[in-house]
């Protein structure tokens, strides 16, 4: 199978890129270039990528392909915040105009990556289906969700979309991301010697290693057509519903002997939700194995290895928001967040 993966230099997409090349699958990129120079890990190859804005996507960049992995986005809710109109634009717009480029380039599979954060807050007690009702709190879980229902209902015999809807990722990529819920905790934690977090502790975020997120890739990718096309699916672990501050443990036994600071008065993230992931068990096949102490603890190995500074884990080569309003510093990006010119 012959795979295009759009956002192939992000965090998840590095990852993905190097998984379904050990599987023997023809993967290749497509990719704007935010977080090209970000990389950790000297020794990882990317993929052949063609460097371009998912907003100028012609048909002839996706001609040939059997299948789209649709990764590129704004990703996460503090760069949606910088201009919702743009947050729509990439997020929503581009990724529907993806999935229609794709369908008349004879593309026979597409799959949008979604997000749970789509869910917002929710009052209920039990874990939430796919079909439970969502409440989204940002620009970017109400883009992705639009964006999610439009291409869903583009499905055809001859066109499978389907929808992954991750928990929030943590682990170990060459293109890390020190902003994201245990991945944070876990480096902040090591840079000031102390697990700062911005709750009381009691919210419920599920998570999932990027690892496994990518085995549900690949498995959506080989899913028989009669039964995911056109349907969504959570993607996490079966016993991955943690609360914030048994995250907050799980980095400290990572660490060591440091304090966890709940900090009531600055709460940056309201979401609280439970997730079930019994529908992607059952109709994918797929069951997350990777656990957060281990996958901590495989995080500062690599910043060993790879003789990484605290400096650079905190800075903008780990941070999404950072690293765009580095480059809009830098004049490389202008207003509309595309580039003006390419640096090196």
């Amino acid at each position: 199978m012959k795979v295009l993966i759009t956002g192939n230099l992000g965090y998840v997409g590095t990852e993905l890129s190097k998984y379904l090349n050990s599987s023997e699958y023809e993967v290749y990129g497509l990719d704007c270039g935010f977080y090209k120079d970000c990389l950790l890990d000297s020794s990882h190859e990317d993929i052949p990528t063609k460097i371009k804005d998912i907003r100028d996507l012609e048909i002839s960049d996706l001609s040939g392909f059997d299948a789209v992995v649709h990764l590129a986005a704004l990703s996460n809710d503090p760069i949606g915040e910088l201009d919702s109109n743009l947050t729509y634009e990439i997020n929503r717009d581009a990724a529907v105009n993806s999935a229609e480029l794709a369908q008349q380039a004879g593309v026979s599979r597409f799959i949008f990556i979604s997000t749970q954060s789509i869910y917002g807050v929710s009052s209920s007690n039990s874990e939430l289906l796919e079909s439970s009702l969502k409440s989204p709190q940002t620009a970017y879980a109400q883009s992705k969700w639009e964006a999610e229902q439009i291409i869903l209902d583009k499905s055809t015999p001859l066109f499978t979309t389907m929808a992954l809807r991750p928990s929030t990722v943590f682990g170990w990529s060459p293109r890390l991301r020190s902003d994201i819920v245990f991945n944070n905790l876990l480096l902040s934690g090591l840079s000031k010697g102390k697990i700062e977090v911005h709750s009381d502790g009691s919210p419920w975020r599920p998570i999932i290693h990027v690892e496994d997120l990518c085995v549900a890739i690949r498995l959506s990718l080989e899913a028989n057509p009669k039964i995911v096309s056109g349907k969504s699916f959570n993607i996490g672990k079966l016993d991955g519903n943690y609360q914030v501050k048994d995250i907050a443990n799980a980095a400290k036994q990572c660490i060591g002997d440091v304090e966890i600071k709940f900090n009531t008065e600055l709460i940056v993230d309201p979401r609280s939700y439970k997730v079930s992931f019994i529908s992607a068990r059952d109709n994918l096949g797929f069951e997350a194995e990777r656990n957060l102490v281990e996958s901590g603890m495989e995080i500062l190995s690599k910043i060993k290895s790879n003789s990484l500074s605290i400096e650079t884990l905190m800075g903008r080569m780990t941070n999404r928001l950072q690293q765009v309003s580095f480059l809009q510093r830098e004049g490389v990006l202008d207003d509309s967040l595309r580039f003006k010119f390419r640096v090196g």
